[in-house]
């Protein structure tokens, strides 16, 4: 706690820093209130690019603390607000956006200006989750020349150079930059910290090398792939993530973020569903095939939290940190309570379902309660999930909702009916964990 404590004090006092070193130098006692304005909202918005360069870059000692997903949100947030403020300081220093003459700073603007529609349109759902039409646009890009993870790096990159013209903006046009030593100092260590960010991030992450020693199809849509490590094994735990490149014809040799189905204590994992785009070829991969791991991230694992009943709450796909937990679980010999409600639409998205019947036998305190929303089946609620549907499923198994701790993973629509679910069930925030890296 003390650490977290520390990031976000630092977060937050540093542009409060730079602001009051900039307004407190004599050097700017004759500037006008407008100007004055127009420069701290500048520096706030400086410091805050800057910082998105360290917010993904995977530094295994702020990753620990808030977990990378949680990260990558707070990132496309940040950046939207470093974006919105660098038009406001636009508008306080000119009276508009742009000079007569295009400098470095009109120059990071029109940069910030592509940045936010790429990010809006390729990243979010905030566009193409309304418009039927941008969507069909969007999933032409990415299956032709832009994937998601080559708009996520272009991105990256060209805030990186975003940096770099704002420095140089700072440097050019501003005279404080070279008689104010405090506000220099505290510029130029914010530029290299980043930019050393943006260099770990590309270069420097440490991989761990495996070879794929299976290729199991589990349906129709998901196929499990088995990891062997040549050399030293990632070690991870049960719940958490981490991001693939499969050396291997069948697909194009780019990270992809995949949880563990896995426990630990077995041979590393992945469950992908084919969602119509690179996940629609994992089942054409070869054993043998040379795989490079970067990871683990996420906090998204019981190890991590308050002991007690663990309340699992999975939609389709999401279950794969669901398996890897209760796997963990049952290798360790632990006889608490946990219960899995799996939301699925029928039962052929129930894999493994021998696997999940013997592990509820070895285990006393597993309960597994599928959920189906369009098939009616012996053993399994009907419906879409519900606040009865919940508190009969924690009834069967007994576990009271002021006791456990929740983890969902699934999609959007039903994380929200989720979060609904348990605050009508006055259930602390605290207790509640989930997985989710969309805005």
């Amino acid at each position: 706690m003390a650490v977290k404590s520390f990031f976000i004090i630092l977060y937050i006092l540093y542009p409060a820093l730079m602001i009051a070193a900039l307004l407190l130098d004599p050097s700017t006692a004759g500037l006008s209130a407008r100007r004055l304005g127009g420069l701290a909202v500048g520096t706030a918005a400086y410091t805050m690019l800057c910082a998105q360069l360290i917010l993904t870059a995977r530094l295994p000692a702020v990753e620990r603390v808030f977990g990378q997903d949680r990260l990558l949100r707070w990132h496309g947030i940040a950046a939207l607000a470093a974006v919105a403020l660098s038009f406001v300081h636009a508008f306080y220093i000119h009276g508009g956006l742009f000079t007569p003459r295009l400098r470095w700073g009109e120059a990071s603007l029109a940069l910030f200006t592509v940045l936010t529609v790429l990010a809006v349109f390729f990243l979010s759902e905030a566009v193409t989750g309304r418009w039927a039409r941008a969507a069909r646009f969007r999933k032409a890009m990415q299956s032709c020349t832009l994937s998601r993870y080559h708009a996520q790096l272009l991105l990256h990159n060209l805030t990186a150079l975003a940096v770099v013209l704002l420095y140089l903006h700072a440097a050019y046009r501003m005279r404080q930059f070279w008689t104010n030593v405090p506000f220099a100092v505290l510029a130029t260590v914010c530029f290299l910290a980043s930019m050393g960010c943006w260099v770990w991030h590309l270069w420097l992450r440490k991989k761990y090398v495996y070879r794929v020693a299976e290729v199991v199809r589990e349906n129709g849509a998901m196929t499990t792939i088995r990891l062997e490590p040549e050399g030293e094994p990632m070690p991870y735990l049960a719940g958490q993530f981490a991001y693939f490149r499969f050396e291997d014809p069948a697909v194009s040799e780019e990270y992809h973020p995949f949880t563990m189905s896995s426990s630990p204590r077995e041979t590393l994992s992945i469950t992908v569903k084919a969602l119509g785009d690179w996940t629609d070829h994992v089942h054409e991969i070869r054993p043998g095939s040379r795989v490079l791991v970067d990871g683990p991230y996420g906090r998204f694992s019981p190890a991590l939290h308050q002991e007690g009943p663990a309340v699992l709450i999975a939609g389709g796909v999401g279950v794969t940190p669901m398996m890897g937990i209760i796997h963990d679980a049952y290798f360790r010999g632990d006889s608490g309570k946990l219960l899995l409600l799996w939301c699925a639409r029928d039962r052929s998205e129930l894999i493994r379902g021998d696997e999940w019947t013997r592990l509820e036998k070895e285990m006393p305190g597993l309960t597994i309660c599928p959920v189906l929303s369009r098939e009616k089946a012996e053993g399994c609620a009907h419906g879409h999930l519900s606040e009865a549907i919940v508190e009969a499923c924690l009834a069967r198994c007994g576990i009271a909702p002021g006791e456990a701790s929740f983890y969902y993973c699934g999609p959007e629509p039903l994380r929200r009916t989720v979060r609904r679910i348990l605050r009508a069930l006055r259930v602390p925030d605290g207790r509640y964990h989930e997985e989710r890296f969309s805005l």
